[in-house]
Formats: C-alpha cells, sequence, structure tokens
C-alpha cells in the first residue's frame, strides 16, 4: 500500500512538472500567477516547481509583468540552451543524426553511411559514428532519440526486429543508454511520424488520421478522436504480413503471398529486374533503387508505371480494410514510394473507390508525409513529449544528472 502511494505521489509530481513546462513552451513567457491560472496548480506548489527549475537552469527570468495596478511580476522562460538533444534515425544502410536545442532548432546533422564492415557490428559502428558527429566540448545532453523502421518495445528500448538487417532482439536502447549515460529514447520510425504529424504536421487539425510507411516492411500509425493508438508490444501497426495473394511468393515468415512480398521497396525492385529480364528491356538499367523506379515512372517509363499501377492495386487492399475500421479523415503515406505521389495517388482512389462505399471517402484525403525529408524532426517529437509529460524533467532534476562535454 505505501508503495502504491508513493508511486502516486510521484507520478502526480511528475504531471504537475511536465503541465508547468508545457505551459511555459506554449506561451514563452509566463507569471507565476498565469502558470497557477493556465494550470489549476496553487501559487505554493508553483513557487516550488519554478524555484527547482530555476535552480536547474531550466527556467530563467526574462523581465517583468506590467499588466494592472498590483506588485510587478517577474516572467519566466525556457532556457533552450541549457540543454541539447541528439535525434537520430537509422535506416537502410545509414544513420540520419541531429542536435538539438530544447526550443528544437537544428544545431548541427549529419548522415553516416555505414560501411559493409561496420554493418556486421552495427551498434558498435553506431556508438562509434555518435562519438564522432558530438561536438568535443560545450553540450550538455538531456537525451538521445532514436527511430528506426521495425518493432520496437516502447519502454525497455529493445529492438524485437530489424527487418533490413535482420537483428532479432537488439539491446539498442539498453546499451545507448549504459554508453551514453542519458535516458534513451527508441520507437518505431512510423509511431514517432505519425505524432510528428499531429504535432506540426499534416494531421495537426484532423482528430482522425492514419500514416502508412512503406519500406522493408509496412507499418502503420493511427490517431483516433485525437489520441495516438499505441501498445507496449512491439507488433502494433505492422501490416507486413498481411495476405495479398494466397499462392504468392513465399515469405520468410513462413507464409504466402504476404505483404512485405508485393508492396515494400525491395520487392518493387525485384519486380522491376525480373520484368526487364522477361520482357528483354536491355536498354534499361538492369537494377534501380526504388527512388530512381519512381523517377523514371515520371518519366513516362511504361515498365515503370506499371509497377506503380499494380503497387496501387496492391497497396489498396491493404489500405481499404484500415478505412473501413477506422474511416480516417486523412491517410498520409511515407516512403521512396511517394516521390511518384502524382502519379499513384490517383491509382489510389482509383483503386480504393473499386473497393470501398463512396461515403468512406467523401471525407477522407490522402496526402504524403511532410518530414520525409528530414527524418530527424520526426524523431525529436519523442524528447518535446518526454518534457511535457514530465519524464525526462524528473531526469534532469536528479543531483549529479547534468551529462556535459566540457
Amino acid at each position: 500500500m505505501n508503495e502504491l502511494v508513493k508511486g502516486s505521489i510521484d507520478l502526480i509530481r511528475q504531471l504537475n512538472y511536465g503541465l508547468v513546462y508545457a505551459s511555459l513552451e506554449e506561451h514563452q513567457e509566463l507569471s507565476r500567477t498565469d502558470l497557477s491560472r493556465l494550470t489549476g496548480l496553487s501559487p505554493a506548489s508553483i513557487t516550488k516547481i519554478t524555484r527547482e527549475l530555476l535552480d536547474n537552469e531550466l527556467v530563467v527570468p526574462c523581465g517583468e509583468s506590467s499588466v494592472g495596478r498590483g506588485r510587478r511580476q517577474t516572467l519566466l522562460r525556457i532556457n533552450e540552451r541549457r540543454y541539447q538533444f541528439l535525434s537520430m534515425r537509422l535506416g537502410r544502410g545509414y544513420v540520419d543524426m541531429a542536435l538539438f536545442d530544447l526550443a528544437g532548432r537544428s544545431l548541427s546533422r549529419h548522415r553516416h553511411q555505414f560501411s559493409q564492415e561496420e554493418r556486421t557490428t552495427l551498434l558498435d559502428s553506431l556508438i562509434e559514428a555518435i562519438r564522432r558527429f558530438l561536438p568535443e566540448r560545450g553540450v550538455r545532453l538531456a537525451c538521445v532519440a532514436l527511430c528506426l523502421p521495425g518493432q520496437v518495445e516502447r519502454h525497455s528500448g529493445m529492438v524485437r526486429h530489424f527487418p533490413y538487417y535482420d537483428l532479432r532482439d537488439w539491446p539498442l536502447g539498453p546499451t545507448l543508454e549504459t554508453t551514453f549515460g542519458v535516458p534513451v529514447l527508441v520507437s518505431g520510425d512510423v509511431r514517432t511520424w505519425i505524432q510528428a504529424e499531429r504535432e506540426w504536421g499534416a494531421a495537426k487539425d484532423c482528430s482522425d488520421a492514419v500514416l502508412v510507411f512503406v519500406h522493408n516492411d509496412i507499418g502503420v500509425g493511427m490517431v483516433v478522436n485525437g489520441q495516438l493508438i499505441e501498445s507496449e508490444h512491439a507488433l502494433l501497426g505492422d501490416l507486413s504480413h498481411l495476405q495479398l495473394e494466397p499462392y504468392g511468393q513465399r515469405c520468410y515468415c513462413g507464409g504466402f503471398g504476404c505483404a512485405c512480398t508485393l508492396v515494400t521497396n525491395q520487392a518493387l525492385e525485384a519486380q522491376y529486374r525480373d520484368l526487364r529480364e522477361r520482357m528483354g528491356l536491355s536498354e534499361l538499367p538492369e537494377q534501380v533503387t526504388i527512388r530512381e523506379l519512381c523517377e523514371l515512372a515520371l518519366e513516362g517509363n511504361p515498365l515503370c508505371q506499371q509497377i506503380l499501377h499494380q503497387a496501387a492495386g496492391r497497396l489498396a487492399k491493404v489500405l481499404a480494410n484500415l478505412i473501413c475500421l477506422l474511416n480516417p479523415g486523412k491517410l498520409l503515406l511515407g516512403g521512396e514510394l511517394t516521390r511518384a505521389d502524382s502519379l499513384l495517388f490517383p491509382m489510389l482512389h482509383q483503386s480504393l473507390a473499386s473497393q470501398l462505399p463512396g461515403e468512406y471517402l467523401v471525407r477522407l484525403q490522402i496526402e504524403s508525409t511532410r518530414f520525409y525529408e528530414d527524418p530527424t524532426k520526426p524523431t525529436s517529437v519523442q524528447v518535446h513529449k518526454a518534457l511535457r509529460d514530465g519524464s525526462l524533467l524528473m531526469t534532469l532534476l536528479r543531483p549529479g544528472a547534468d551529462t556535459s562535454f566540457e
């Protein structure tokens, strides 16, 4: 019983600190009286919280208010330069890294391409790439945030499956946390991207939205009635093994005709090679990346347009199930395939119209995700969320929590 009470008190404290931080983040400059009014916390609680934030330099005074006849009040704002955080996306053979301040401004960024040798010891190579990227001096690292196209356990940071590297039960989060001595937030990229779209992007004003990401697997993030649908289980939102063709190609999962054997980047690249050889189109390149395939389709290449048309029909089967289940206002697509969105989206609309009753499509908007060219920005949404719910603040306020490179 005592443990339950202590846990409740600690959680309330965390949420109250996060509420104060979120109010300052939203309004930029506030007095203690403003904070009490906006948060509903007592003046005594606000005084205690702001004193601790001031003592730890997470908040600084920035002037005085002159509203009304009463005593002038000190205005407070977040000290955006107090800490920095590292935001990363681990992709196919590379990692994008960016250093941000607490206001979300990018201070520096870099893409590291892993050599074939580095890929065999990926975790060690990633740690070394991070060390080379971080400045030797002048950085107070608050945390590390990382997303990847795979199945991740939200709280433990364990990667249950990373398809491109075929890694299973990979201790990514725990290892980085031990190495750098700061909190590490690891997530599947679809979960972070739908949060970022809801926070800053195409789904900002939409309470029901679905994001489908097509890479080497097919992931989905869902916002229903303004709430992110999430679970502790790493498999939530994985549509890779939805069967599209019962007598299709054998999948690594043991099934046949799974979506990942037909619609993913690797599948479409393989279809290109097979069709080029069978049709004897020697004037075309022997193999292309998915980006090059999309570019050729946009230039009018019939083979690549045929592959896109077939992919749209198969992808529409996946999307039709989601639309029937959730009836979203926005359907966001991410991945290299959307480089040909001017061709792909009309194909999708046509195919969906043949599979769904018209009322499902009346309000549906299909758009590309807005953050594809800046993959570290969506990852940073994890940090802003952890500051606003107070969980990261509690870590930064602990004695000896200042991890500096000075």
